[in-house]
């Protein structure tokens, strides 16, 4: 929709949620057209009295001027916006880095702690495999719970899917 004349400016103000009308009546002052924001606004809410409307503008007016103070004390200390902006960033950015920093360092507790579980667990997988190689029978119950053992091997990264797949295949052919 293009913007030529007051009429479609106050067409498209019709258009816009209250939400959105809401917000640039109270930023009226930013308003490329605030006499046509605060007509809709009163069209769409209520009409305001005199006072009601220069209680308005005072309480935006308060605002205004503790905006400018804040932006005097930036000028006073001879910073600007995008130096407060970088100061900022870079509290953000040490916090992040320290708290990334922690985390990695849990994560290496716990990394350090569940690969000697690994470790135990993988050693008793090996023993049980290679008792359960030493007592193979010749029934098939045994030959499945053998291939079952392998299979768990395979599956803890012990033994490889082609070591898994010639042994079964031998398990296989004595059945």
């Amino acid at each position: 929709m293009e913007i030529k004349s007051e009429k479609s400016i106050k067409e498209f103000l019709k258009t816009l949620p209250d939400d959105d009308i809401i917000k640039y009546y109270l930023d009226v002052e930013y308003s490329p057209f605030p006499v046509l924001v605060i007509e809709e606004y009163t069209r769409r809410f209520k009409r305001k009295t005199k006072d009601e409307i220069l209680k308005d503008l005072k309480t935006q007016a308060r605002f205004a001027h503790k905006k400018t103070r804040e932006f005097g004390k930036i000028a006073k200390k001879h910073k600007f916006v995008d130096d407060v902006t970088k100061q900022k960033s870079e509290e953000i950015f040490k916090q992040a880095k320290k708290k990334g920093f922690e985390i990695s360092e849990k994560l290496s507790y716990k990394g350090g702690i569940l690969g000697s579980k690994l470790k135990k667990g993988t050693t008793s997988g090996i023993k049980s495999g290679i008792n359960a190689g030493k007592n193979i029978k010749s029934s098939s119950v045994d030959e499945l719970e053998l291939l079952e053992k392998l299979g768990d091997l395979q599956k803890a990264g012990i033994i490889t899917k082609k070591e898994f797949l010639e042994k079964k295949k031998k398990i296989l052919s004595k059945i």
